[in-house]
């Protein structure tokens, strides 16, 4: 028996190395139990973001539209970006940080509230950034290491 079902998210760097290789998901072979799949909105706008042929940006409508349909997409809402801007003027508070840092932090701390507002683990590579929106926003995040990747 494979186990419960388990909601996971993806974060953009797990994603990226994937879609490089023409790939559009990852291997969860280490979940406790059956993953479920969602994608955080903010992940699917950086993977457009970085795309730059037409192969890529039609696995990604095909991804995006997947989600859409399936209602896993998790969008921010107006609390999670209130949430958001709370968070990071606590971060760069707390860490005295330049202020492109905490910009750039915007997009992480939007797709961890995510995971945390549908119950889902947040798989990604950048751990250092999810410890600190870890240290105050309480959500479950485990690092992705594949090494064939």
């Amino acid at each position: 028996m494979a186990g419960p079902l388990v909601k996971v998210l993806l974060d953009t760097s797990v994603y990226i190395p994937f879609l490089n290789r023409g790939l559009s998901i990852p291997s969860l072979e280490n979940t406790p139990g059956m993953p479920l799949l969602y994608m955080s909105a903010v992940v699917m706008e950086e993977l457009y973001a970085g795309a730059y042929d037409r192969f890529t940006i039609r696995l990604l409508d095909k991804v995006f539209h997947t989600f859409d349909r399936t209602n896993r997409l998790v969008i921010p809402n107006k609390v999670d970006w209130q949430e958001a801007g709370k968070v990071i003027a606590r971060i760069g508070r707390a860490g005295r940080m330049p202020k492109q840092t905490l910009v750039r932090l915007t997009h992480d701390t939007l797709i961890a509230l995510g995971a945390k507002r549908v119950g889902a683990v947040l798989y990604t590579k950048n751990i250092k950034d999810f410890q600190k929106i870890q240290s105050h926003v309480p959500f479950r995040f485990l690092p992705f290491n594949h090494d064939e990747i």
